[in-house]
């Protein structure tokens, strides 16, 4: 069987082979003629040998078999997708993109060998790839051959069909949210598998070759010198079945990516397939096809989540979403594995992954596995979405074997500390493909994915600190760090030296540094960084106090008064959504995942003035644009009832700010709330909090005496000291996970004593609520008791 390799004819390999004669080797890409030959030859002196399939076992070098389609691809940018019906026209100076490599085979072969790349060296232990799909007859059969042998990949296996095309695909790109949409042509994907056993009953008037159909155990002697088999939906179902035939008869394990042609699979295959991997839509389609009548409500019961499960499943739901339904996924998820399905890896893009492991009736069943979305690196922002499961699905192949070293350790089970594992590799690599247009040339490298992913170690490791929950960041063990506004250092330059300048954000820096008890910094985009710094040198100056920053928050400029996000001028619309978007850079750069936006202009001033529904959606669609773009960030509206600029905000309330997130339903979309803006709307903002729960990314601490349309930005509790206590109880009861910021506006208060005023007064209500009787809150909130409400709140803050 080892003979076998030694003709997978491919460019030179990291893996040490014994040299072929040098007849061979004049050329380092050899024809597909002189493959197929060689291949023959070598079927047949295997099939004269003693060895038999059965005793195959994994070699010393593991090796990824990648069976599927490739395609050449033509991308068309376009403003948007076509409705029914429509006819559109590409982007203005814009052009088809022509002949690329791609199909979910190729994307996914490429992926493998790049990411199992360790270095450039010679390296015995990198996992090697080859590839098991049918060129098609035309000049582009060349481009994909050489396409995969670039990228090291043995395509031995391969065959060529002399009557049929290779496979087309039709991208329709929107280039502003990179979003996709195709229409594939099948080709020799689909009708080129003669030799197979795949009969086509629709030539078009194409002469038919008569061939020789491959045995069982010819198939079996081709893949048995891998490790690990990757199919897809691409090829003909025939195709996959005979391939996990012979695979489950080696005892190496299946991958199967469900996306491809929406079909129902045999029993048979899916009892093959180790894994099987559709995203959400996929998922749905494929469980459509098998009878169930199972009722949501019961379905946890029957595949063993007990109660204990539940705020598992719930704290999993509230990662993904309100738009996706995780009783409904598991429900089909359940309906396949009803029907022989193994384990189920559910992609859900921008949401991240789903593992839902099969068990057996003696032992308790596995919770799913979940894998948040992967931040995207400093910088970087979704260009085009194609590829991008296949990177997923291709870096998760690697990893699983990786972890486990042989094919028999992947078969007999994988710990769960190593699937979270695979699925964040898996996840990074995803993740990386949407920066790049095309699918093969987005592909990211092994190394590229590892720095990603080390990246993304120290910024998680770096956020545990400043949010609240995480580690003690003082001597007094107080769980939350503190951030004050940084214009406010503008304020008594009398009480500074005459020679000391305070007149940019780095002297403000330099000044909010002496704040005893200041922990972090919320910066304004773009008032803080145009002509002043770059946001890697804002990082440096924060890395040079022991600063860190907390978020970004828009300030948008003077020239969209009449709207920002929803200016009447499209040109001005799209320019306030890129400025938006270029937040969430700066915010990556200096380490924070948190954008908070605040327009003075989003709204109006006299009735008929605007389109109250028209303004309304396109706030929607813009957020949605930016958590799309930057999944990563946490995106906050900061909502504002009144002010001197605008009279009468778009969203103008706690309530409507809701309603917008709901609308926006995406998981990373939250609300920041301002203390003096609540009371400006006229509520209580420990009602307001509570209303918000988990979806409160940012507060905003300060008091006023609510006059009509005045921000006093008062210090926090000077002013309605019951309320601030109570918003101090509903943080804790809604297990806030934030930073306390402090927007105060101390024009006649020494700005420094003024912030560290505001942090001793906040842990002294902190402490007043920990020592609070749960009991009698309870109470008094069960029988209205409004006397011994008051009682609660004396009785807290005489402490």
């Amino acid at each position: 069987q080892s003979s076998l390799v030694l003709v997978h004819s491919r460019p030179p390999r990291r893996r040490s082979f014994r040299r072929l004669p040098t007849s061979i080797h004049q050329s380092s890409y050899p024809t597909m003629a002189h493959v197929r030959s060689l291949s023959i030859l070598l079927l047949t002196l295997i099939n004269l040998g003693s060895s038999t399939a059965e005793s195959h076992a994994p070699s010393s070098s593991s090796s990824i078999l990648v069976a599927g389609s490739l395609n050449a691809d033509t991308f068309l940018p376009i403003a948007r997708f076509p409705s029914s019906g429509e006819n559109l026209t590409l982007l203005p100076n814009c052009h088809p993109e022509v002949d690329l490599p791609g199909g979910k085979g190729c994307n996914q072969a490429v992926a493998c060998s790049k990411l199992s790349r360790h270095s450039d060296s010679i390296d015995a232990k990198d996992i090697s790839t080859s590839f098991l799909g049918q060129f098609g007859n035309d000049p582009i059969a060349t481009t994909l051959q050489s396409t995969l042998l670039a990228n090291n990949i043995d395509i031995s296996l391969c065959g060529q069909s002399k009557t049929f095309p290779s496979g087309r695909g039709y991208v329709m790109l929107v280039p502003q949210t990179g979003e996709v949409s195709a229409v594939v042509s099948g080709g020799s994907n689909l009708f080129g598998w003669g030799r197979w056993g795949v009969k086509n009953n629709n030539n078009n008037g194409r002469e038919v070759e008569e061939m020789v159909v491959l045995t069982d155990q010819q198939i079996q002697e081709m893949i048995s010198p891998h490790s690990l088999l990757l199919l897809q939906c691409e090829i003909p179902s025939h195709i996959n079945l005979r391939l996990s035939h012979a695979a489950s008869k080696l005892q190496i394990p299946i991958i199967l990516d469900v996306g491809g042609e929406d079909r129902r699979m045999e029993r048979e295959l899916l009892e093959r397939c180790d894994w099987l991997v559709p995203n959400e839509s996929e998922l749905e389609r494929l469980a459509a096809f098998y009878e169930s009548n199972d009722d949501e409500s019961d379905v946890n019961e029957e595949i063993g989540y007990g109660k204990d499960m539940q705020q598992h499943l719930e704290q999993i739901q509230s990662q993904i979403g309100s738009s996706l339904n995780l009783q409904s996924i598991l429900k089909s998820v359940h309906t396949l594995q009803k029907n022989g399905a193994n384990n189920v890896l559910v992609t859900l893009g921008s949401r991240g992954s789903l593992l839902i492991r099969k068990h057996d009736t003696e032992t308790p069943q596995s919770p799913p596995l979940y894998q948040p979305p992967y931040h995207l690196p400093p910088g970087a922002s979704v260009v085009d979405e194609t590829g991008a499961g296949d990177c997923y699905r291709a870096g998760f192949a690697v990893a699983i074997l990786e972890h486990c070293g042989n094919s028999f350790a992947v078969r007999d089970g994988v710990n769960e500390e190593n699937l979270l594992q695979c699925m964040k590799f898996a996840s990074a690599a995803g993740a990386l493909a949407v920066t790049k247009k095309g699918a093969v040339p987005s592909i990211p490298s092994r190394r590229e994915v590892e720095e990603l992913m080390l990246l993304m170690e120290k910024v998680e490791r770096a956020e545990a600190i400043p949010r609240g929950g995480g580690s003690d960041t003082s001597e007094d063990n107080f769980p939350f760090v503190f951030g004050s506004r940084i214009n406010s250092m503008k304020d008594r330059l009398d009480l500074l030296d005459p020679s000391t300048q305070m007149k940019t954000p780095h002297d403000f820096l330099r000044r909010q540094a002496t704040i005893r008890g200041l922990g972090c910094v919320d910066f304004n985009y773009p008032q803080h960084f145009d002509n002043f710094w770059t946001a890697e040198e804002a990082k440096h100056a924060l890395d040079e106090v022991n600063l860190v920053a907390g978020a970004v928050c828009l300030r948008y400029p003077s020239k969209f008064a009449r709207g920002a996000m929803n200016h009447p001028d499209p040109a001005l619309r799209r320019s306030a959504i890129e400025m938006t978007k270029d937040a969430a850079k700066v915010a990556r750069i200096l380490g924070c995942n948190e954008v908070v936006v605040w327009s003075a202009y989003d709204g109006y001033d006299y009735p008929f003035q605007v389109n109250y529904q028209e303004k309304w959606e396109q706030i929607v669609e813009a957020f949605r644009e930016c958590c799309d773009a930057y999944p990563d960030i946490r995106w906050s509206l900061e909502f504002k009832p009144t002010d001197e600029n605008t009279r009468f905000f778009t969203v103008p309330s706690t309530g409507a700010a809701m309603l917008l997130v709901k609308e926006i339903d995406r998981p990373n979309m939250g609300l920041t709330l301002d203390v003096g803006h609540m009371l400006m709307a006229g509520e209580n903002p420990g009602q307001s909090i509570s209303m918000v729960g988990d979806k409160l990314f940012g507060i905003q601490l300060n008091d006023g005496y609510t006059r009509l349309a005045a921000e006093d930005g008062m210090m926090f509790g000077s002013v309605h000291p019951s309320l601030a206590l109570e918003a101090m109880y509903q943080l804790r009861q809604i297990n806030f996970q934030g930073h306390f910021y402090f927007d105060t506006f101390p024009q006649r208060t020494d700005p420094v004593r003024e912030a560290e005023y505001n942090i001793r007064r906040v842990k002294e209500f902190w402490r007043a609520v920990e020592k609070m009787d749960g009991r009698e809150i309870g109470r008094v909130a069960r029988e209205h008791d409004a006397l011994g409400a008051l009682e609660l709140v004396n009785e807290a803050l005489r402490r």
